[in-house]
């Protein structure tokens, strides 16, 4: 039934109708609602969900941001430490505030790199490093990304490990190929490792007395295993050297032999493709396939070639690994540059960070530089001499009296220096001695010079008086060092002398240039200028004052510019000879000289023609002028007195130096030059080059024909800019420049042309008592370390930490004489080699503030372009008196204990020239067993000595081809081992290399 009812009259619903309508309105509002409800319910949850999926977006997009900064941070902060080891805070805040291109919408300032954890040694437990200590690090870099719209923020954060490996935890460490080829028995512990190529030969074990090689540890090889040819092309003999004898010791410690001709490679009868087709000047040698397969397994990992190369930072920025020991390059200081003349270094030619770091010239500690001119002193090229002659450095030669070091402040006066005898026309005699310190910040040195306040020590060597040996006013031997009244008693840097020990040094016909006297002072040459003098030579002499002339003036070769008035004006010293303190006669101070037989000689012949090609003889009483070396002799003795700045009578020289010169009045009223004055970083390093005779000023003794004919061999040069990789990135060879550098000195001394010469032919002589008693304009300089058996330093047993070494260094060639950071050793009573801890002294106390619990086994390294050991026996008497007989020259034991960096000649290639330089060896360069040269006949008598072998360019300055065993030296029985000290990180040498 239909409840609904019309109206008949107005069309209006009744009551009843009405109250149904208002329902279904209210339903259908209801329902309306309820869909609405639903609608937001559904638009919400769309909102929502495309919220989240921007966020996403957005998280996405912040961490592909951070990502690429992240990766961005960590490929420059990898290539920082190959650069830089210890790179400053200004290095790691240019990574920190670098923010990469094409995230310009993202705020990426935020990102922190930290160092989480301090320097610490670790053990490194696998791979090729295995066994070895690092310095490890520890860096965390934290880069968060803000989406600057959203404010969505993602952070990444990366932690990395840096292992600094010293270098001197290798035994040896060669980047050129490494020779040993037939030594008498040698055996060596410690790591070895070539980035080149391993040649090796044994003399046969049952040979009489016995041989043969052993490595009692890793032996790694980047290229290739020689055993069946020498490097030059010489064949095995038979019988000898081709009887293997070469051991490796396996990971048990069992010794296995390599035999020969199963090595990597197959020399003698190749028959395959040369693994040497690169390096023409190598021999032609295949592959051996079984080597991989089965010859070296027996050596379970301890023999291995074809290893990853080991570098340096300094190879990785393509610099030449010479460049360690050469003069840095800064603004202030003057270069060789690429049109061979001598220029300022100008801001955009100056080192970089990386190489001013790597330079041992600029490691914390002390610099010592001599130059023929101001202007060629480190930061000097600006400087104009005033009055005083030391703005920048001093002139040695000022005025004609030469200098006279300053009085230290106890009355203590040394000893002017006679420069009569170093001056040269045309040439001045300046030196600088500096403080240095490393700016970490701006990757630079800084400097302050001390030449004035350092040279009041002295610069000349105490004269050994005693007996009926007096000088007049010079202080009895009697005196303690520490009595200012002991003349001389207190030089560090030594460049003159009153006396040569040893025999007596002859004159050559017509010549007078020194006075041997062995009656009251036994083995001491003397330069006796008058007798009988009346009055005070001191004073000035004439012809009637001065009494009888006995020796003549030794003046200067090439280019002579003083007189005998200028010495006599001022040099004369009275002295006592027959009797005591009767003074009779007057002498005067020279330079230091020595003759090096190898330098000086162009073959190794033993009688007395030893010109170019043995053609040219020099007369019993001459030596040619390539060997005259004039030396910078270096007291450690009084430099560690000076460095450790030990308390007590004699043992400082704390509060003594001037207090009048530019550095003291610099510091404050009434304070002088103090120990704690020398900033040191573990230890301190001194560095000492001496380029008087430089003529373009670039470090290197430019005379490459070594081999002396005119034509200039591949191993002759030796003065690479660069070297060359094959595609592996093996090196391949020290590239030289292409030019054949012979600037001979002309016999003209008058021509213009010749202000610029730096080397003398074999063929030039001079007379052996000129020589020893004159310097030369030549670029022949030496740097020799004496009194050196205990070094500055110290090392605390109970506190490692504080450890403190002593390194020198040098781009001239180092000699280093007697003892050395070791006074004896105890030997190991069989065919090994004595233990770094049997030699002494090991302990005992040093008067140093703290360090009751001391001993003196000084973490210490040599680095030059050469190194010499001269024994304790070794007289520069010796070396003029009979310089082409070594026989003369006995050395007796010695032991040294350093790490040694330096350089080696470049072996040569059988064919390529008429002139074998060495009656062993040929073209050789010694191989290992020579890498420390020497000029004494040491046969039966011990070299021990301890440390580390690192060779890592070819040598420079002290350039002339290996010579053995005639006229130059014998070898000595080499007792040799790896200083395992070096293996606690706490206990390296200071400005040690890492890779």
């Amino acid at each position: 039934m239909n409840r609904f009812k019309k109206t008949s009259t107005n069309g209006s619903l009744d009551t009843e109708t009405k109250s149904e309508k208002g329902a279904a309105l209210i339903i259908v509002i209801f329902v309306i609602m309820l869909l609405l409800g639903f609608v937001a319910v559904v638009l919400s949850r769309v909102n929502t969900e495309t919220v989240l999926t921007a966020n996403d977006v957005a998280e996405n997009r912040t961490f592909a941001a951070s990502q690429a900064q992240i990766e961005s941070d960590s490929r420059d902060f990898v290539n920082l430490f190959l650069r830089k080891l210890s790179p400053p805070v200004s290095d790691i805040d240019v990574i920190r505030n670098f923010t990469i291109t094409g995230f310009s919408e993202y705020d990426l300032t935020g990102k922190t790199i930290t160092q989480t954890k301090a320097s610490e040694a670790f053990e490194i437990q696998g791979g090729q490093y295995a066994g070895l200590y690092s310095l490890r690090d520890e860096w965390e870099i934290k880069v968060p990304a803000v989406d600057r719209n959203s404010q969505v923020q993602t952070t990444l954060k990366r932690s990395f490990i840096n292992d600094r490996i010293p270098l001197f935890q290798f035994g040896m460490f060669y980047e050129d190929d490494l020779e040993l080829n037939r030594p008498p028995l040698f055996t060596f512990g410690g790591r070895v490792h070539t980035n080149s190529n391993l040649f090796i030969t044994a003399n046969r074990v049952n040979s009489t007395p016995v041989a043969g090689i052993y490595f009692n540890s890793k032996t790694t090889v980047v290229g290739e295993i020689v055993n069946d040819i020498w490097k030059m092309g010489t064949a095995l003999a038979v019988g000898t050297d081709d009887q293997n004898g070469a051991f490796f010791a396996d990971t048990a410690g069992t010794y296995r032999e390599l035999l020969t001709g199963f090595a990597s490679v197959n020399c003698r009868t190749p028959s395959g493709a040369n693994v040497f087709a690169a390096k023409p000047n190598l021999p032609n040698c295949s592959a051996r396939p079984t080597w991989d397969t089965t010859d070296k397994l027996q050596f379970q990992g301890n023999l291995d070639n074809r290893k990853p190369r080991l570098d340096l930072p300094l190879f990785r920025l393509g610099v030449n690994l010479v460049e360690l020991v050469k003069r840095g390059k800064n603004v202030g200081d003057v270069v060789k540059n690429s049109a061979n003349t001598v220029a300022s270094v100008t801001a955009a030619g100056q080192d970089n960070a990386a190489i001013s770091y790597e330079r041992f010239a600029n490691k914390q500690g002390l610099r010592v530089s001599l130059a023929d001119a101001q202007n060629k002193l480190p930061g000097c090229s600006g400087a104009v001499a005033n009055a005083n002659f030391n703005e920048c450095g001093i002139r040695l030669d000022r005025q004609a009296t030469g200098y006279l070091p300053k009085p230290m402040q106890d009355g203590y006066q040394a000893t002017r220096l006679n420069t009569t005898r170093f001056a040269q026309t045309g040439k001045q005699v300046w030196i600088k001695v500096e403080i240095v310190d490393f700016d970490y910040n701006n990757g630079a040195p800084f400097t302050k010079d001390i030449t004035e306040d350092f040279l009041s020590l002295g610069v000349t060597e105490r004269a050994p008086v005693g007996g009926n040996f007096q000088i007049s006013g010079y202080g009895a031997s009697t005196l303690a060092d520490s009595d200012p009244a002991k003349d001389d008693a207190r030089s560090i840097i030594k460049l003159q002398r009153f006396t040569i020990p040893g025999p007596q040094i002859t004159n050559a016909a017509g010549t007078s240039f020194l006075t041997y006297d062995a009656a009251n002072l036994p083995n001491q040459n003397f330069v006796r200028r008058y007798s009988t003098p009346v009055g005070d030579p001191s004073g000035g002499c004439s012809v009637a004052t001065c009494g009888t002339a006995v020796n003549s003036i030794s003046l200067p070769a090439p280019r002579p510019s003083m007189t005998s008035a200028q010495e006599d004006a001022a040099h004369l010293k009275w002295a006592s000879f027959t009797v005591a303190n009767v003074f009779t006669d007057s002498i005067v101070p020279f330079p230091i000289q020595m003759f090096d037989t190898r330098e000086g000689i162009a073959q190794d012949r033993p009688a007395v023609n030893n010109g170019v090609n043995g053609t040219d003889s020099f007369g019993a009483d001459n030596v040619p002028f390539a060997g005259v070396m004039s030396m910078v002799d270096i007291d450690i003795a009084n430099l560690r007195k000076f460095l450790n700045g030990a308390s007590g009578s004699g043992n400082s020289f704390n509060n003594l130096f001037p207090i009048t010169t530019p550095f003291a009045v610099a510091k404050g009223v009434g304070m002088s030059l103090n120990s704690s004055d020398i900033p040191q970083n573990k230890g301190w390093v001194l560095y000492v080059s001496d380029r008087r005779g430089d003529a373009d000023f670039d470090g290197e003794y430019d005379m490459e024909d070594t081999l002396p004919n005119g034509t200039m061999e591949f191993n002759e040069d030796v003065n690479g800019v660069n070297f060359t990789t094959d595609a592996n990135g093996v090196k391949i060879f020290d590239v030289g420049n292409g030019t054949f550098d012979v600037l001979y000195y002309s016999t003209d001394v008058t021509s213009a042309a010749n202000s610029f010469f730096e080397a003398p032919r074999y063929s030039d002589a001079t007379t052996k008592s000129q020589g020893a008693t004159a310097d030369h304009g030549y670029f022949r300089r030496g740097v020799r370390l004496t009194r050196g058996s205990v070094l500055p330093g110290i090392y605390d047993r109970l506190s490692p930490t504080t450890a403190r070494g002593f390194t020198v260094a040098s781009e001239n060639g180092i000699y280093v004489q007697g003892n050395y950071n070791a006074t004896s050793v105890t030997l190991s009573g069989t065919n090994a080699p004595a233990a770094a801890t049997n030699y002494f002294p090991q302990g005992g106390t040093l008067t140093v503030a703290g360090s009751a619990n001391a001993n003196q086994h000084i973490p210490a390294a040599i680095v030059s372009d050469a190194t010499t050991v001269l024994s304790n026996a070794w007289s520069d008497g010796k070396s003029f008196a009979t310089p082409f007989a070594q026989e003369s020259r006995v050395a007796t034991a010695t032991q040294i204990r350093f790490a040694l960096l330096t350089g080696d000649t470049v072996t040569g290639k059988n064919g390529t020239t008429s002139l074998s330089p060495s009656s062993t060896g040929g073209l050789g360069n010694g191989g290992v067993h020579n890498f420390k040269r020497f000029l004494e006949t040491w046969s039966g008598v011990r070299l021990n000595y301890t440390g580390s072998l690192v060779n890592l360019f070819s040598s420079r300055n002290n350039n002339a081809a290996f010579k053995c065993c005639e006229a130059v030296y014998n070898p000595p029985v080499r007792d040799w081992s790896f200083d395992t000290t070096f293996i606690d990180p706490n206990r390296l040498p200071p400005g040690t290399p890492y890779i």
